[in-house]
């Protein structure tokens, strides 16, 4: 009998799996690949600096080939409005910085650590089956027992897709196009591990450095575009790169060195994350459009979260923390589905890429961007007085400059 089985190796799973082990408990994480892997969600943010100190491993990311990241670019295709929001300069220690990283060598770190801090990792093994009839104890694989049972396994959500009540984002049906390219020119100085969003009249790309020397590119585009363009992924990124003048400039050297991926299933939520005997964390309980690089952050967040609900529940008995972890995910999910989903209106844009001093409004954009939204300092005004101010620009549309939004360019499309 195990105290926990983790299911998932990615960061949200190490993470749990790590803080349990810490914490004295038996810990087992099954992993169905073999690490390291490629995956995508490149950029870090600066608010899980203490929890990397508290796993350990804040020392291996400053000496390892991890990109130093202080800030995020963001600026419309054409290059007429774009806007810098630094890390360095609006935030205290230790959050002025962050790191963009090669998610095979970052999640196999994340991995060796958890091995290193006891947790028995079992690579190469799939899970096919969970039983959770039995409030006080799982069944996995049909003979694998464990008072608790962590669904991190991502996407596919071995055990959310039974007990989570799955709701997708009918607003955020979205999917991403992306490879790695060399030969991508970036900013000067501190900038140049900056996160670039490139925004299109009806999509927007990404720029992520990950190395001195390879490029993560990405285009994020309507499903219904997708379906209709009459474009094949590797046609519909390279000619909405061409379309775009902003990133065309900048890659017209480019060498891609990857296939072109994608994903798909964009932007859903669980209702359900906890329960007796279960938990879902990362992806398995939630998953949000990339345009804030939030992915990361979210997974390995809400695996500290929930670590400290399971123990008190394995300790106590009590289904008080597991529910708190529930309400808190829940609202740290909502602020964010809430930014993401005005992302895509005009106005939205012209005062977020123009953003105001007055009231601590940017420091506050900046903190959001920095993955402050669990902090208990806050800042619940000055988003409100944003959000404010956002309807005010739609109604009026004299609070910022207007973007010549239909000047914009588009995703490409086939020519009939």
């Amino acid at each position: 009998m195990h105290d926990v089985i983790v299911i998932g190796g990615g960061p949200a799973g190490s993470t749990a799996a790590t803080l349990l082990a810490q914490r004295g408990l038996s810990v087992t994480l099954l992993e169905r690949e073999r690490f390291p892997r490629f995956q995508i969600g490149e950029s870090l943010l600066p608010y899980n600096n203490d929890l990397f100190a508290r796993l350990g491993v804040t020392e291996q990311l400053l000496e390892g080939d991890f990109f130093p990241k202080f800030g995020a670019y963001f600026v419309t295709g054409d290059g007429s409005v774009g806007f810098s929001f630094r890390f360095d300069q609006r935030l205290r220690d230790p959050y002025r910085r962050s790191f963009q990283v090669k998610r095979s060598e970052f999640d196999h770190l994340l991995l060796k650590n958890a091995e290193k801090h006891g947790v028995d990792v079992r690579q190469e093994t799939a899970v096919t089956s969970v039983d959770l009839s039995d409030p006080e104890k799982a069944i996995v694989n049909g003979n694998l027992e464990a008072r608790f049972v962590v669904d991190a396994s991502g996407h596919g959500a071995v055990l959310g897709s039974r007990v989570g009540a799955r709701e997708d984002v009918k607003s955020l049906k979205k999917i991403a196009f992306f490879a790695h390219y060399r030969n991508v020119p970036r900013a000067e100085g501190k900038d140049a591990g900056n996160t670039v969003v490139v925004v299109l009249r009806n999509a927007w790309f990404w720029l992520i450095p990950i190395t001195a020397k390879l490029m993560s590119v990405g285009l994020v585009v309507d499903r219904e575009h997708v379906l209709s363009c009459g474009l094949e992924p590797q046609q519909l990124l390279e000619e909405t790169i061409a379309a775009t003048p902003w990133v065309a400039e900048r890659m017209k050297d480019a060498e891609r060195v990857t296939q072109v991926y994608a994903r798909k299933d964009f932007s859903f939520r669980m209702r359900n994350i906890a329960g007796p005997n279960y938990a879902l964390i990362g992806d398995a309980a939630g998953f949000l459009d990339p345009i804030f690089s939030t992915g990361v952050f979210m997974a390995m967040k809400s695996a500290d979260m929930a670590a400290q609900a399971i123990e008190s529940r394995l300790r106590g008995g009590s289904m008080r923390a597991l529910k708190q972890y529930e309400r808190e995910m829940t609202t740290g999910l909502d602020k964010y589905f809430r930014f993401i989903e005005r992302f895509y209106q005009r106005e939205f844009l012209e005062m977020f890429m123009q953003p105001s001093e007055r009231w601590g409004l940017l420091d506050a954009i900046v903190g959001i961007l920095a993955g402050d939204i669990f902090a208990k300092r806050d800042n619940r005004f000055k988003v409100a007085l944003f959000f404010f101010l956002v309807k005010l620009q739609k109604r009026l549309g004299n609070l910022a400059p207007r973007i010549a939004w239909e000047a914009l360019p588009a995703a490409a499309a086939k020519l009939s």
